[in-house]
């Protein structure tokens, strides 16, 4: 008669790695470009050239890349309106929150694009994944009315972006605008379902046969 019994070493390893995974979910910011585009691979980049430089209208709800914008009335503007010397950003006609889902599909575990604000207010960045979301309060941004922009980057770690809302912190009057929005893969993303077969497997490999009469 066979009898398995388990490697004790092989229990502990394999139910510290099961235990671990949810709490080593997390999102963490990067504060460059190159250093984003470093970090993994850059799946779609819209920059809204095509809308030209004066105001536009896109649609709402519009798609682009994987990401849809679905902000109270969607709205570009570039450098032939006195509002940004730079490319074309999408923003919010109302002056309220830039609004976006980003497609849960592809799980994209990077998220970055570069922002400005129209009357230099402070914004807050909130960030939506799988898991839960993020909030970035009160960041100091540049002004787009003097052709400045600044790069945000996030990288999410066990779990994948799905949404996101920007909000100008000054209310009515103040607007944030963004402009190429990346999304991408960098490290894995675990699934619950292959943690719990690799913990398996690891068991398997920690199982030792004794014959006993």
């Amino acid at each position: 008669m066979k009898i398995l019994l388990l490697s004790a070493s092989a229990l502990t390893f394999a139910a510290g790695l099961l235990a671990s995974a949810p709490a080593s979910a997390n999102v963490t910011q990067i504060g460059s470009q190159a250093a984003f585009s470093a970090s993994g691979t850059i799946a779609f980049n819209s920059n809204f050239d095509d809308f030209g430089t004066g105001f536009g209208f896109p649609g709402d709800p519009f798609t682009r890349g994987d990401v849809t914008y679905h902000s109270a009335s969607n709205l570009t503007w570039g450098s032939s309106t006195g509002y940004t010397t730079t490319q074309p950003l999408i923003g919010n006609n109302f002056w309220t929150p830039v609004l976006g889902d980003i497609a849960s599909g592809p799980r994209y575990s990077l998220f970055g694009f570069d922002i400005g604000t129209y009357n230099t207010s402070p914004i807050t960045i909130t960030l939506f994944t799988d898991l839960g979301s993020y909030v970035y309060p009160n960041l100091t941004i540049a002004d787009s009315a003097a052709g400045m922009l600044q790069f945000m980057g996030f990288a999410a770690t066990g779990e994948y972006f799905t949404g996101f809302d920007i909000t100008a912190v000054n209310g009515p009057g103040n607007l944030a605008g963004i402009t190429n929005v990346q999304v991408g893969h960098g490290g894995p993303v675990p699934e619950p379902a292959s943690m719990a077969l690799f913990g398996v497997g690891l068991l398997g490999l920690g199982l030792i046969s004794r014959k006993r009469t």
